[in-house]
């Protein structure tokens, strides 16, 4: 998701933000839990480490961070799309696939970036491979990405309204090959719905079939807000071709990003952002957990991978342009690190304004 607009600064005078307490929500009297703040290593507040200048917080949340530039893996003898074609037990942690079984090739975390590319980013590698251009029908620039089990990404493009209204257009394309990209006929703006963050999500544990969520966007140029009410929550109907609204949430402007045991999250949030699981009938906010020194920047996603979430945003918080980072969040605590923010990789080669990843990716650590 990026901002059209250079100014999405001023969305932090207009929030309306409180993290000291619960969440406020649309069913009155549930409140749902509110986790203590997480601080990304070089906050004004962390302590400086030796060896290339790494900052650490202090404290159990913050953990012993590394920053890794990374890998960029491109031409050579093609791109990587996967952990292998059979990656043997213990790779993918999701259910049972027999009712909705997973199209090849939908192992890593799909990223779009703002000059029309489809890349893969491998959280194991902790690199980057170029898939190809988009061949979709359109010169729109493009905003977001939810990608299927049936290896088929919906991209969402932007189009000017004015000089400071933009609303979102849908395309359809193969993740193997994103020259075959088609317009499925959606019409701009459907039920109300100017923009939206979005993600696949398996219906639970159980039943890995998987529907496609949004989380609105009002359009506003460069204004992402937060406050009682501003956002809502929907589903994609594929016949209508519209978002179906569950409830309203208190972001305006968030990505989203599902589990293939059922669970759906968000990235949103200002001045600093949060992570928020929602419940996907009734779009009430289940835990929230803020962030330190993670704003959203002026380009952001995020996807879950392996227990864990990946976070990629402008390597210049403050910029409005440059490529963007990768901020992993050890949600599962798997590395021992208190769910520690750590920023695993300091330049990726492109700015990423859209992230997908299939509920047939590992929802445990591969291994």
């Amino acid at each position: 998701m990026r901002s059209p607009s250079p100014v999405w600064l001023v969305a932090l005078a207009l929030a309306c933000n409180d993290e000291s307490g619960a969440e406020a929500t649309g069913a009155a009297g549930t409140y749902p839990t509110t986790l203590p703040n997480l601080t990304l290593p070089g906050d004004p507040g962390a302590t400086t480490t030796g060896d290339g200048g790494e900052s650490q917080g202090t404290g159990a949340t913050t953990g012993a961070a590394t920053t890794s530039e990374g890998a960029v893996t491109t031409g050579g003898g093609g791109p990587k799309f996967d952990l292998g074609e059979d990656p043997g037990p213990g790779t993918t942690g999701g259910p049972d696939d027999a009712l909705c079984p997973c199209a090849p090739k939908l192992d890593l975390i799909y990223v779009l970036s703002d000059d029309r590319e489809l890349w893969t980013y491998d959280p194991l590698g902790n690199s980057f491979a170029l898939v190809g251009p988009l061949g979709c029908p359109t010169t729109d620039g493009t905003f977001s990405m939810g990608v299927g089990r049936d290896g088929f990404a919906w991209i969402q493009t932007t189009i000017p309204q004015g000089l400071s209204n933009y609303v979102g257009d849908l395309f359809r394309l193969d993740v193997s090959n994103p020259q075959n990209c088609v317009d499925p006929g959606y019409t701009p703006g459907a039920n109300g719905w100017m923009h939206f963050g979005m993600a696949f999500v398996s219906a639970s544990a159980s039943d890995p079939c998987d529907e496609l969520y949004g989380q609105h966007w009002d359009g506003q140029a460069g204004l992402w807000s937060e406050g009682a009410g501003v956002g809502k929550l929907g589903v994609f109907d594929p016949v209508a071709m519209q978002m179906n609204t569950l409830g309203t949430t208190n972001y305006n402007g968030a990505e989203l990003t599902g589990t293939g045991d059922g669970r759906l999250y968000a990235f949103g949030g200002v001045p600093n952002a949060k992570l928020i699981q929602f419940d996907k009938q009734t779009a009430q906010a289940i835990e929230t957990l803020p962030f330190n020194n993670l704003p959203l920047t002026n380009a952001f996603a995020f996807a879950f991978w392996g227990g864990d979430f990946y976070f990629f945003t402008l390597a210049d918080p403050n910029g409005q342009t440059g490529n963007s980072k990768v901020t992993k969040l050890d949600y599962d605590d798997s590395d021992n690190s208190g769910k520690a923010l750590t920023t695993v990789h300091a330049n990726a080669p492109i700015r990423i304004v859209g992230a997908g990843v299939s509920t047939c990716a590992p929802i445990e650590p591969p291994g």
